[in-house]
């Protein structure tokens, strides 16, 4: 398994799939003290990640740029047995009527529109946690 040296067994691993880097920075902010935070900037990179540890929950924009979208990559990662009850997150500004029933129905298990705050993000993740266990 690839895990960071600076995780703290204790807090659960949460993978942020996000391209843009003042997101991931605010998101790694909110969550020091919440989760591990790993980063992957593409649904490359997150296919990689999820092979070489098994995550807690994900964090999944939608909008990702070039290559695979976070709708098709929810669905890709939902596909696979050790993440089939994974909750995911979809952190994303599409917030037109709509679209949090289109990704619900793609497999994320919650929804979250751009721009968010502290109290928002950490009170879906540990009502997720708390769930959970």
């Amino acid at each position: 398994m690839s895990k960071s040296n600076n995780h703290s067994d204790s807090m659960p691993l949460l993978l942020l799939v996000e391209n843009d880097q003042p997101s991931r920075d605010v998101v790694k902010i909110f969550l020091k003290n919440v989760c591990n935070v790993e980063c992957a900037l593409n649904a490359t990179e997150a296919l990689e990640k999820i092979n070489s540890a098994k995550f807690d929950i994900i964090l999944m924009d939608i909008n990702l740029g070039g290559g695979m979208n976070g709708i098709e990559l929810t669905r890709q990662i939902k596909n696979d047995k050790r993440y089939e009850q994974t909750p995911i997150i979809a952190l994303t500004a599409y917030a037109m009527a709509g679209d949090k029933e289109n990704f619900l129905a793609a497999g994320c298990t919650h929804y979250i529109s751009k721009p968010f705050d502290k109290k928002t993000l950490i009170g879906l993740i540990n009502k997720i946690l708390n769930n959970k266990s």
